[in-house]
């Protein structure tokens, strides 16, 4: 109110002089009472949608527009975001229904623009879009938050002129101002909101996640479980045979050093099984997707031997026809394993430490590094510290070879082992020479069991792979000798590299010339039926 109108609400309206004046504060009171109203509702409206047509809306009603817009800022400009008539609807393609010229004078200024004659007054009459929309009263007031520009509200009428005067400015700014509150109120918490469900969906995927790695490490507590049950009750693990203490040790250090980088010297007499400790470490590490490369450096002569392991470039002596990539470089994310390492000379001792120290490699005739990737896990059936006391092993290479030591029992150590390893080499044996099983009488485990094994594992599947070519369908103990060493006809047999057929074959011709041939005497030794033995006999030839 201007000065002169401040007088008490009670006396103007007990006044008969004043009616005009009466009647506009009546209103302009009730106007007041429904801002007051309006704002405290548009404040608790919290979505988006709904708070900007109820403010389109409201803006109507409090000032009696023909039409209304409210433009927001978005995408880098000023958009409609709604557009409404007296009655409360839609106007279909409202963004060319509003003058432009207008909304952009309020939006470069900040200030609020009246007009009750818009086609006379001066300051728009560069307004093409006033003159095409032929409007004749418009207002337009700024949407501020903390002096930002945040958009605009314009009312126009093209019915008649002066539809909004000074106190409808006045109250629209008013108004302006809570609804600009209301808004950054709403987008606050649609940001909220948001800023929540993108919350909620990371959490989800957390969890998810959580869940994928409490299921891996259930699996892995599974696997272990498992290992741990193999360890204890089972009899075959990852190809080693045996459940007694001595190898539950060495299965348990096998689950240690498996993921580790770290060398592995695997000591131990012939035949106890150092190349499947190494495998088994390989296959159930974390390097078991590479590749395995084993090499026994005991049956390749020194001059090729460092071309075996380090590869040759083409010319670097008499034969290298081509360039060769060396074992060491075929192991690359992997692992290799070297049997025997106690037999490669000074040289390659020194040259197998730099792979060691540098993880590099240089092929024969090559100057050229080759970075590698290569787990080594090294074997011997000597006694390594008493090599580098002699003076024929590296000291400097021994402990790089010997981060993990893992020593393997031998066979007499672990006697009761025996009978599942006999289990175990039976089925394989029945598996390849096709037959659906083969069987022993428990008096041939029991003499096989009492026997000494000086050549290990190795030595009894060679004796049981002998006993199941001359048993017929059941080994009998007949055919097993008590003795510390077989006394029988394959006594003597070196077969590791020999067919089944190549040892029954040279197993029946030594029975036939310690018999002078006489044949019922061989099947005596052989401990085979006469029949089946002449069967045999015409079978190789040998008659």
């Amino acid at each position: 109110m201007q000065p002169k109108d401040r007088r008490k609400l009670s006396d103007i309206i007990k006044s008969p002089f004043d009616l005009g004046r009466r009647r506009g504060l009546v209103r302009r009171y009730e106007a007041l009472v429904k801002l007051f109203e309006v704002g405290r509702a548009i404040n608790s409206e919290l979505h988006r949608r709904p708070l900007l047509e109820r403010i389109m809306d409201t803006v109507i009603e409090l000032t009696e527009a023909e039409r209304g817009f409210l433009l927001l800022e978005g995408e880098g400009e000023f958009q409609v975001e709604v557009a409404r008539n007296f009655q409360r609807e839609e106007l279909v393609g409202g963004e060319r229904l509003f003058s432009r010229f207008v909304a952009g004078e309020v939006l470069r200024t900040g200030v609020a623009m009246l007009t009750d004659n818009a086609s006379d007054d001066d300051r728009l009459a560069g307004s093409a879009s006033v003159v095409d929309l032929k409007l004749l009263s418009v207002l337009c007031v700024p949407l501020k938050v903390q002096a930002k520009l945040i958009g605009v509200i314009t009312i126009d009428s093209r019915l008649q002129k002066g539809s909004f005067t000074e106190e409808d400015l006045a109250l629209m700014e008013a108004f302006a101002d809570q609804a600009a509150i209301a808004l950054e109120n709403a987008r606050l918490y649609q940001e909220n909101l948001e800023a929540r469900a993108s919350l909620e969906k990371l959490n989800a995927r957390l969890k998810a996640s959580l869940a994928d790695r409490e299921h891996e490490l259930q699996e892995a507590r599974e696997e272990l479980e498992r290992t741990l049950g193999e360890l204890e009750g089972h009899s075959v693990y990852h190809d080693l045979v045996g459940k007694s203490a001595v190898m539950r040790d060495v299965y348990r250090l096998i689950e240690k050093v498996k993921d580790a980088r770290a060398s592995v010297l695997i000591q131990g007499e012939s035949g106890t099984g150092k190349e499947l400790v190494a495998r088994a470490i390989h296959h159930r590490g974390e390097r078991r997707g590479g590749p395995f490369v084993s090499e026994n450096c005991a049956a390749i002569s020194e001059s090729l031997l460092e071309s075996e392991l380090f590869g040759h470039i083409k010319g670097a002596f008499t034969g290298a026809v081509s360039d060769k990539r060396g074992l060491i470089e075929r192991a690359d994310r992997g692992t290799l394993f070297l049997d025997e390492i106690g037999e490669i000379d000074g040289s390659l001792q020194r040259k197998l430490l730099r792979v060691l120290q540098e993880q590099e490699v240089r092929r024969v005739g090559d100057e050229r590094p080759i970075s590698v990737d290569v787990r080594i896990i090294s074997a011997t059936n000597r006694d390594l510290a008493a090599e580098v006391e002699a003076g024929r092993f590296r000291e400097d290479l021994f402990y790089r070879l010997k981060v993990i030591l893992i020593e393997l029992p031998t066979l007499n150590e672990r006697r009761e082992d025996i009978p599942l390893l006999i289990e175990h080499f039976l089925g394989q044996l029945a598996h390849e020479m096709g037959r659906p099983s083969l069987e022993i009488d428990p008096e041939a485990v029991r003499r096989l069991s009492a026997r000494d094994w000086p050549g290990n594992v190795r030595e009894l599947q060679n004796e049981l792979t002998r006993l199941a070519i001359l048993g017929e369908d059941r080994i009998g103990a007949h055919l097993v000798s008590e003795s510390a060493r077989p006394r029988s006809v394959g006594e003597a047999m070196e077969i590791d590299d020999m067919t089944l057929e190549e040892i029954e074959r040279e197993a029946i011709r030594r029975a036939l010339a310690a018999s002078d041939g006489v044949k019922s005497e061989a099947a005596r030794r052989l401990g085979l039926p006469r029949r089946t033995l002449y069967n045999k006999l015409k079978k190789f030839g040998l008659e």
